[in-house]
C-alpha cells in the first residue's frame, strides 16, 4: 500500500491546530474503525459562520480516508431546537483490498433536534452523497450517513454514540463498506 496520497491530509490535519487555534478535537471509535477531526471556524479560509473540518479515517482493513468538509447550520434555541445544515464534504484517500485511490466532492445535510436543558443533548442525523459526476479516480459513488446522539457532559466536552454506514463503490465494480452500520462512541473536545 502507497501512503502518498493521505500524507497531506495527516500533515495538514496535525499542523491545523499549530497554524490556527482549532475550535475543537473529535475522536469517534468502533471496534474496527477510527475518525479524528479538528474542527474550526470558516474564517480561515475567509468565509466565517460555518463549520470547517479536516479529519482522517481508516479501518482495519487499512483503507485511509482524509476529509476536508465546510457545513453551515442554523444554532438551536428554545423557540426552535429542530435545525438543519447544508454544506460540502471533499474524500481523498486509499482502499488498500484493490489499491484504488478515491476522490470525490460530496453534497453534504444535517438534520438536528437539540433537547434544551442544563444537560442539553441532541439527536442527529447526517448525510453526505457524492455520485458518478463528482467522484473521480477510481470511486464511482460515495454515500455516508451517520444516525446519533449526542450529550453535553461538561461545558466543553460532548460524548456522542451512533451508527454509521460509509460505503465506496469503486469504478472495478466492488462495493466497499468502509464503516457498515457499526456502533461507534466519541467524545469532541472545545478548546
Amino acid at each position: 500500500m502507497t501512503f502518498k496520497i493521505i500524507r497531506p491530509f495527516i500533515a495538514l490535519l496535525f499542523l491545523l491546530p499549530v497554524v490556527a487555534e482549532a475550535n475543537d478535537f473529535e475522536a469517534a471509535l468502533s471496534s474496527e474503525t477510527a475518525q479524528f477531526t479538528f474542527h474550526s471556524d470558516s474564517s480561515l479560509i475567509g468565509w466565517g459562520g460555518a463549520e470547517l473540518g479536516l479529519g482522517v479515517f481508516y479501518n482495519d482493513d487499512s483503507d485511509f480516508v482524509g476529509q476536508l468538509s465546510i457545513m453551515q447550520r442554523r444554532q438551536a434555541s428554545q423557540d426552535m431546537p429542530l435545525t438543519l445544515g447544508v454544506g460540502v464534504n471533499t474524500y481523498l484517500g486509499m482502499l488498500d483490498d484493490d489499491e484504488q485511490d478515491i476522490f470525490a466532492v460530496a453534497i453534504s445535510g444535517e438534520v438536528r433536534y437539540t433537547f434544551p436543558g442544563v444537560m442539553p443533548m441532541s439527536l442527529y442525523f447526517t448525510g453526505h452523497y457524492a455520485p458518478k459526476i463528482t467522484s473521480f479516480s477510481d470511486a464511482e459513488e460515495i454515500l455516508d450517513t451517520n444516525l446519533g446522539f449526542q450529550i453535553e457532559v461538561l461545558p466543553q466536552t460532548i460524548a456522542f454514540v451512533g451508527l454509521r454506514s460509509f460505503k465506496v463503490d469503486a469504478n472495478n465494480g466492488k462495493s466497499h463498506d468502509m464503516d457498515d452500520d457499526r456502533l461507534h462512541i466519541g467524545v469532541r473536545l472545545t478548546f
